[in-house]
């Protein structure tokens, strides 16, 4: 196998693994949001699903109306902090991904090819 290829080929690696990670950190984001009266706390996964509602005690003196209005404003504070991460995360990614694509490979006769 050329020198080439083998650079080639470890870039490939490099970049599937960074996609791993990438994935990994991803399912590991989470954000929960506690409404300032504390009667409604809501946690999102990194995609910005719902994986938990909890009520406090003060939630038993709200009417049907407002609890229901409390609830979705505290879920989508919730889901707004878990996009918040997923985007750092995913410019992170973007950027390292993007150092690996124009990383100069080796050829075989020890000279360097830079991509554009």
């Amino acid at each position: 196998m050329t020198s080439l290829a083998q650079s080639v080929i470890a870039r490939a690696i490099k970049q599937r693994d960074l996609l791993q990670s990438m994935t990994e950190q991803t399912k590991k984001i989470s954000a929960r949001v506690t409404s300032r009266d504390r009667a409604v706390s809501a946690e999102v996964d990194g995609l910005g699903s719902l994986t938990g509602l909890w009520l406090g005690p003060p939630a038993s003196r709200l009417d049907p109306d407002t609890l229901a209005t409390l609830i979705v404003e505290t879920a989508q504070a919730a889901a707004k902090l878990s996009a918040e991460r997923y985007n750092f995360l995913l410019k992170e990614f973007m950027t390292r991904m993007d150092e690996l694509q124009r990383a100069p490979l080796t050829r075989s006769d020890g000279t360097v090819f830079e991509p554009d």
